[in-house]
């Protein structure tokens, strides 16, 4: 029996990994049958393996949502420059008033108004007492698309108000009527009220923390403080990225849209890099 027990002993490390043949496994089965001594042993063996195994198995878990965490964040930071490159050469580009900008074209019963071939796009904004035309161009146009065709409105004689060349530095131009030009459309503030917010936003959020903190006297995990300071701070970014110091804008659909994807992939990445590097420490 002992010299079975002493085989059987030298065999097990490989009866545990399916290594011996058809007649060896038989033998060491047949031999566990009738030695208790030699069944403990191999019982005892792969408890010991599986506690040692599960800190590695615990390891690699983590290593392997740290290496998601911080894929998500570096896609999350390509995204926002994708984003932030895409909006530089999209965004409109007003053009101010000057000779050969436009030519009007008269027939019997329609005005037609041919812009020159520096611009990209009319804005058409129709009031009560007049239509104001803007005309701008963008980065994209400049640098790739310079062969476009020119633009051209037309306006029916019966059914025209005043239409004027809206400036954004100076008073509007006359392009169809006649009299004095006292009038102008206005640019739109909301950015920079969202500016102002979101600072605020941070800053009370941010004693909001501390207070917690203190009464508390337990920090916050940086994913939490990051969940609740990165939405004003990333909308702040946002604007000032696309806007620049001067938030005000005559178009704020266009700047709302890549204001808004760009706030999105700033926040993403804030949160993605700091579960991360909570991970990271923990």
């Amino acid at each position: 029996m002992m010299n079975n027990c002493d085989i059987v002993k030298d065999l097990l490390p490989l009866y545990k990994e399916n290594l011996l043949s058809e007649e060896s496994v038989k033998f060491v089965e047949d031999h566990l049958k009738s030695c208790p001594k030699c069944k403990k042993q191999l019982t005892d063996e792969i408890e010991f393996e599986n506690k040692n195994t599960k800190p590695l198995v615990f390891v690699e878990k983590r290593i392997k949502k740290e290496t998601r965490f911080f894929t998500l964040a570096v896609v999350s930071f390509i995204g926002s420059i994708l984003i932030f490159i895409i909006s530089y050469l999209s965004i409109p580009r007003h053009i101010e008033y000057e000779k050969d900008l436009y030519k009007v074209y008269k027939s019997d019963d329609i005005y037609t108004v041919e812009f020159s071939d520096k611009v990209s796009g009319i804005d058409y904004t129709d009031t009560e007492d007049a239509i104001y035309l803007d005309a701008y161009t963008t980065k994209y146009d400049q640098i790739f698309n310079k062969d476009r065709p020119r633009k051209s409105l037309t306006f029916h004689k019966d059914k025209i108000k005043t239409v004027l060349y809206q400036n954004h530095d100076s008073m509007p131009e006359m392009v169809i009527g006649s009299g004095e030009v006292r009038q102008t459309l206005l640019p739109r503030l909301v950015f920079g009220f969202y500016a102002r917010a979101s600072i605020i936003g941070f800053i009370g959020l941010g004693l909001i923390i501390f207070a917690l903190e203190k009464f508390r006297k337990k920090s916050l995990s940086l994913p939490t403080k990051t969940f609740l300071l990165g939405g004003p701070l990333s909308l702040f970014s946002a604007i000032i990225a696309v806007k620049g110091l001067n938030t005000a804008t005559y178009y704020p659909t266009t700047d709302f849209k890549y204001i808004a994807f760009l706030t999105l992939g700033i926040y993403l990445f804030f949160i993605f890099i700091s579960i991360f590097i909570d991970q990271k420490r923990m």
